[in-house]
């Protein structure tokens, strides 16, 4: 109960800061579909998904690795061995990384590469404080920063895109200020900045990075054919102003990105510091079934909540989007789950699992994605990432079990398939009466699931918990 406790206490710290920044972002939804056309939008959208793939390759998701190893040190200042050694690796993949883009510019006319290619950077370098600001423990520092980088991002696109009249790279130069923002404050908050920074490298340090950090590169690269990759097929198959539809829609699984950024971040905090032991394996398998409750009620309740939000929130030019936002909400919770799971292979340091599962989630989504995208249009991206993503939970699971106990809650997953094949049905068919009958059966199921929780959390409030 202690750890869950724990769990929570970070998770609303997150929640509180994350609530923030996503409502922020949101809000920006009416400005986006009002002043930037679908195949414009659709055209920032595959540009970021080609630039997350290039810097997959390069960056090694070296932040990770970084947070992983800071935790195998207990005093704060040895946490700097792996900070300045892996930023010695994000260095020399910044190196490469400008080089290529430099080369790629000589050869082909890609309209607004030099904003593209900074906003790879910065992205990264946001990745890079992040990880940094909790692995050193200053969850309030990287909250705070996330809200100043969120507010000078949309502050930017106000000015630029309502004011100024900017086109579609108005996304791109607010997006770097905002990762800029962030990355600064948590720099100076850290004391990142020090003139014995050579002091902490480590040699056998950095190797160690690169060997657990490889690894997750290349499950980065396969997660890009998992879901980025879909956009690019959305824009070659049909239109770009199809992939600006599938691009709003995704925007509404903000409230579920949310949900699992908070939890996600937590989890993750928690899993490495506990590592591998006998003691700690029902608590993953506990774990996994609690967070499969959350995702799933939360997301039931989402989906009727935007059949009656979507009209106030999104341009008429977008509407086409509505429809295909149940199953895009479905897939993102599977993605959710998916690398909810993914924590506990970087927690007992084997990453290759991690990697193997997605390259075969990929394949299926890969496959799926093209023999349908011509039958079924926008739907072929959800359904193929929702059939990936179940590939890589099952094959994780199984892997997992070589080394702990991991028990999923079926029965209640049955449950939550019957409440979303009613939900999903009033959504379409059962108009504004329905849905709010929808939004009250969720409630009341959310409480009977946490019904034990409930009563947990309100002794602890009074006192009654220890």
């Amino acid at each position: 109960m202690k750890e869950f406790l724990k769990f929570i206490k970070s998770s609303g710290i997150y929640f509180v800061g994350n609530v923030l920044i996503k409502a922020i972002a949101f809000l920006m939804l009416p400005i986006y579909t009002k002043y930037i056309n679908p195949t414009d939008y659709g055209t920032y959208d595959v540009a970021i998904a080609y630039i997350t793939f290039f810097c997959s390759v390069l960056y090694l998701d070296i932040w990770s690795g970084i947070m992983r190893y800071m935790f195998d040190f207990k005093n704060d200042k040895d946490k700097y061995k792996p900070i300045y050694t892996g930023g010695s690796i994000f260095l020399i993949s910044s190196a490469i990384y400008m080089i290529i883009l430099l080369i790629i510019g000589s050869f082909i006319n890609i309209k607004y590469l030099l904003y593209i290619g900074l906003y790879g950077f910065t992205m990264n370098l946001q990745n890079l404080c992040s990880y940094i600001a909790r692995g050193l423990g200053k969850n309030y520092l990287y909250v705070l920063s996330g809200i100043i980088g969120s507010i000078v991002t949309v502050a930017l696109n106000i000015i630029l895109i309502v004011y100024i009249k900017m086109d579609y790279r108005a996304l791109y130069i607010s997006s770097i200020f905002g990762f800029l923002s962030s990355s600064l404050i948590i720099a100076i908050g850290c004391k990142i900045f020090r003139l014995d920074f050579y002091k902490f490298w480590d040699k056998k340090l950095f190797r160690s990075l690169v060997l657990f950090s490889l690894p997750l590169c290349l499950n980065s690269v396969a997660y890009w054919f998992l879901t980025s990759y879909n956009k690019v097929v959305i824009s070659h198959s049909l239109t770009k102003a199809d992939n600006g539809l599938y691009g709003v829609a995704g925007k509404f699984a903000v409230a579920i990105n949310l949900l699992t950024s908070c939890f996600q971040m937590a989890w993750q905090e928690i899993a490495f510091s506990k590592g591998m032991s006998k003691d700690n394996k029902t608590f993953y398998s506990e774990a996994i079934n609690l967070y499969i409750k959350f995702l799933g009620i939360g997301t039931l309740g989402l989906i009727t909540c935007i059949y009656f939000i979507f009209p106030f929130m999104v341009d008429p030019q977008y509407n086409e989007a509505k429809n295909i936002i149940p199953l895009y909400l479905v897939a993102t919770i599977a993605s959710a789950l998916s690398g909810f799971i993914g924590n506990i292979f970087g927690a007992i340091k084997k990453t290759k699992g991690i990697f193997v599962t997605m390259v075969a989630a990929s394949i299926v989504n890969v496959t799926i994605i093209k023999l349908l995208i011509g039958n079924i249009g926008l739907n072929a991206a959800n359904i193929s990432l929702l059939l990936g993503f179940i590939v890589n939970i099952a094959l994780r699971i199984k892997m997992l079990q070589k080394d702990m106990t991991i028990k999923i809650d079926y029965k209640f997953i049955a449950v939550l398939l019957i409440m979303f094949a009613i939900i999903y049905n009033a959504y379409y068919h059962f108009g504004m009466i329905g849905n709010a009958l929808m939004i009250i059966l969720t409630i009341l199921f959310a409480l009977y699931v946490f019904k034990d929780y409930i009563q947990i959390f309100i002794k602890k409030i009074k006192g009654d918990v220890r």
